[in-house]
């Protein structure tokens, strides 16, 4: 049985914002989410910092905080994203990292690569900047230096752990396949293997520089449970697990996402491992790395196979070449694409290298140094003009600053290219791909703004050699100019978007981007700020006035833009856009109504009469939230719409989401109407409409309000 149990999660998503609006955009196969940060964030991240403990009747025993007893690291991208869309769940990982350190002594929290590329496969300035970006991201959110460090799929070198020691990192962890030989008391070495290798200590690696770096390896076999083999449908199941293991030290190294989201309920397992590691006659503690790291300094040496990672078998062939590992989704297709797609941004990357090294000369003192403390711009700590007073050569005029923000975006647009997963996968054609050449194309549009040479002719002829497996979507260059190409947002896209919104004037606002439109007559005026670039514009577009929503502008060269004219994911936002604008007006509209109808149905049936005349149209759904906001009980009119809704799942969709954003208010607006919320909940739960209480369930569980927990904290259905 094991002393120590350290269970590590490393959450990472593909970083999937939009590289001119810095805002993740709609994705249909997230549906009825509206991307896949939004789901896996409620199906996964959220949950963990609210993991439910069940008694024996499946009735909310305890809420426990995941984050404050687990080891973990989040990358910097999708903890940007998290901070502006799940604040609730951001600050519970910081609460977690807080209250670790009071437990444990040392913090739960391991800084991570910034744009999580593969190390091995880049140079020593880019391996240095990425490092940096983290240490300074993770300073500014978690309040104190990262001691460890996660590698990109734990994908490693020397030159990586040279770089990693340098930068003050005490450790990283890796698979135990990863370890090539380790030292014994006397200074022999021992060929090991991922069998042999004794994974319940820590190591130390000295590198050729002098320094030292320790490394953990994590239980192969335990993790692996984790991640393939249903380990985590049984909570129990999984704590026998753990305690048949005789190591001193069981380290698990898990994907993050595999709590909830691989495996729905996931969290629920691990918080009820987390309760019997803490009960009183447990015979394991819990750990974290940093905090077993002071109490077992490393006795013996290790080293490591070079350019090897945990996810191929080849070393980091994944990320490179056809080496016969991917997700496994379509038996027979090859991956050749993979070399020229990592050419074409090598390409990308060394000529953005070479004018930011001859030019940014012109306006930073130490153009190296400025990109280095650059992170602290992105993470937010230093305010980008008060960055650019102590970086520039000499005073800068407003041109000259957007131009000197210009080639540090330019960088950085061009090392979010190289994320892991564009590789991952099994085609070109998909999302990760895609994301990655468009933060490519954005680097290369910066470049020519920048008097840079024009490099597209160039990348598209190393595109030539890749080819999807879906013939419909052809070879590279194909999908430069259909898929790549048209997510480029010029000031005409942003015409069209304030076009569609019917107010005379109208503002859209993202991180990277605001704009704003004001029409009058035939005529639409635009102005625009690139936020990151402090770049503003403004420019006057002719307006159709015989098209649909008015929603078709005149481009300059005489042709019109429409809404269709836009990439998917550009027109799917600006939908939501005009959804969110006008949900509440129209249900407030539906319910006035409603209220009407409700207040004369007893004289709406007559005899043998079972379905009521008016509310059959456009008021169902009005009818139908008056109804569960009512104090009435059944009647005739409730039976009919129990049909309604059985027959119509679009209209219990709407409704379901309309429920739960009146919950939300209801119980924001003040304690003496959580009763009426609950009573809703339990009049909707008859109607087969099953909203999502969980924050509703977590706001009545931190209150301690017991006289609301049969109607909302235990009407969740866990089955």
């Amino acid at each position: 049985m094991p002393q120590h149990l350290c269970i590590h999660g490393h959450f990472y998503q593909p970083p999937r914002f939009d590289p001119w609006l810095e805002e993740v955009l709609p994705e249909a196969s997230a549906a009825p989410y509206p991307d896949w940060n939004q789901r896996i964030n409620r199906e996964s991240y959220d949950p963990l910092g609210a993991a439910r403990i069940l008694d024996e009747h499946g009735r909310i025993q305890r809420i426990i905080n995941c984050y404050e007893f687990i080891n973990f690291n989040f990358g910097p991208t999708i903890l940007r994203w998290m901070a502006r869309h799940s604040p609730a769940t951001y600050q519970k990982v910081l609460e977690g990292d807080r209250k670790s350190i009071r437990r444990f002594g040392r913090g739960n929290a391991m800084a991570q690569i910034y744009h999580h590329i593969i190390m091995p496969l880049t140079t020593d300035e880019d391996r240095e900047l990425e490092i940096q970006w983290s240490i300074q991201d993770f300073q500014q959110r978690f309040g104190r230096r990262p001691e460890g460090f996660w590698l990109s799929e734990t994908a490693v070198s020397t030159p990586d752990l040279e770089a990693l020691a340098r930068a003050g990192i005490r450790f990283t962890v890796l698979a135990p396949r990863q370890a090539r030989a380790i030292s014994d008391s006397h200074g022999n070495w021992k060929e090991v293997d991922e069998s042999t290798l004794p994974k319940d200590r820590p190591y130390l690696v000295k590198l050729p520089s002098g320094l030292e770096i320790s490394i953990f390896f994590y239980d192969g076999p335990v993790s692996q449970a984790v991640a393939f083999e249903n380990l985590l449908s049984n909570g129990e199941g999984f704590w026998q697990r753990i305690t048949s293991n005789d190591q001193k030290l069981l380290s698990l190294a898990t994907d993050g996402e595999s709590y909830g989201h691989h495996f729905k309920f996931g969290e629920m397992a691990l918080a009820w491992v987390l309760k019997r590691a803490m009960q009183e006659d447990s015979p394991l503690s819990l750990t974290n790395f940093s905090a077993y790291l002071d109490q077992h300094p490393p006795e013996q040496e290790v080293l490591i196979h070079e350019k090897s990672s945990w996810s191929c078998v080849h070393g980091i062939e994944r990320w490179q070449d056809d080496c016969g590992c991917s997700s496994g989704d379509h038996p027979g297709w090859n991956q050749l694409w993979r070399r020229p797609l990592r050419r074409s941004l090598n390409v990308i990357r060394y000529y953005v290298d070479e004018h930011y090294r001859h030019h940014a000369q012109q306006l930073f003192r130490d153009p190296r140094q400025a990109m280095l403390d650059y992170g602290k711009c992105l993470s937010g700590k230093v305010e980008r003009d008060e960055f650019l007073r102590r970086h520039q050569v000499c005073e800068l005029d407003r041109s000259q600053k957007a131009a000197a923000l210009k080639f540090l975006e330019m960088q950085r647009m061009s090392l979010a290219s190289f994320a892991s997963c564009a590789w991952f996968f099994d085609d070109l054609g998909r999302i990760e791909p895609l994301n990655a050449l468009s933060y490519g194309s954005r680097a290369l549009e910066m470049l020519k703004d920048l008097q840079g040479p024009d490099v597209e002719p160039l990348v598209l002829e190393v595109l030539e050699e890749a080819r999807s497996n879906d013939p419909s979507l052809g070879d590279g260059p194909q999908i430069w100019k259909e898929q790549v190409l048209p997510r480029r947002i010029r000031p005409a896209h942003m015409a069209v978007m304030g076009a569609c919104i019917q107010d005379q004037e109208s503002s859209l606002s993202f991180p990277g981007l605001e704009f704003s439109t004001r029409k009058k007559e035939n005529i639409l005026e635009l102005d625009y700020s690139w936020t990151c670039l402090q770049e503003q514009g403004r420019e006057t577009f002719v307006l159709d006035q015989e098209a649909t929503l008015d929603c078709r502008v005149q481009t300059g060269d005489g042709k019109y833009l429409a809404l269709g004219d836009l990439d998917k994911k550009l027109r799917d936002q600006v939908l939501l856009q005009l959804d969110r604008a006008h949900e509440q007006k129209v249900l407030s509209s539906l319910m006035q109504a409603a209220s009407i109808l409700g207040r004369h149905r007893e004289r709406s049936f007559e005899t043998g009469q079972h379905e009521p005349i008016a509310g059959q149209g456009i008021l169902s759904l009005g009818m139908l939230m008056h109804y569960l906001a009512s104090s009435e009980e059944e009647d005739d009119w409730s039976a009919f719409w129990r049909g309604v809704l059985q027959n119509n799942p679009q209209l219990a969709f709407l409704l379901k989401s309309m429920l739960e954003k009146e919950l939300e208010r209801l119980c924001s607006d003040g304690l003496e109407l959580w009763d009426r919320a609950g009573a809703m909940i339990q009049k909707s739960r008859k109607f087969g409409v099953y909203p999502d209480i969980y924050h509703l369930q977590n706001r009545i569980w931190e209150t301690g309000l017991d006289s609301f927990e049969k109607n909302i904290l235990n009407s969740f259905d866990f089955k």
